[in-house]
């Protein structure tokens, strides 16, 4: 694939919890780091929602500048955009063909 660093628009995090079994039960101890690299993030909408409290959804196509492979559903997603916003969520879909990962916010 080729190198698009003039569409690149943010840095992409992907975690993993550790944890191990112990006679407590499962303790987590840290993340271990699945993908870290420059990427296009596409914003889709976003809307406030209301439950018992006010909270925005919303989701982000994340085109990476690596593969994609090791990151599974469920992983911890941080995205550091250039202009300064920091966005958090969750990986939905992996899409190895084009390099991209679906983010819940």
């Amino acid at each position: 694939m080729p190198h698009f660093k003039y569409f690149s628009n943010a840095s992409a995090t992907i975690e993993r919890p550790a944890g191990e079994r112990t006679p407590r039960g499962y303790e987590q101890t840290g993340a271990d780091t699945v993908l870290q690299c420059r990427a296009d993030a596409q914003e889709s909408g976003r809307s406030l929602e209301r439950a018992q409290q006010l909270y925005e959804t919303g989701d982000v196509l994340v085109f990476c500048q690596k593969d994609v492979v090791h990151a599974q559903p469920g992983d911890i997603a941080q995205l550091d955009m250039d202009d300064g916003r920091q966005l958090d969520g969750s990986v939905e879909e992996v899409m190895p063909l084009d390099r991209s990962l679906l983010i819940s916010l």
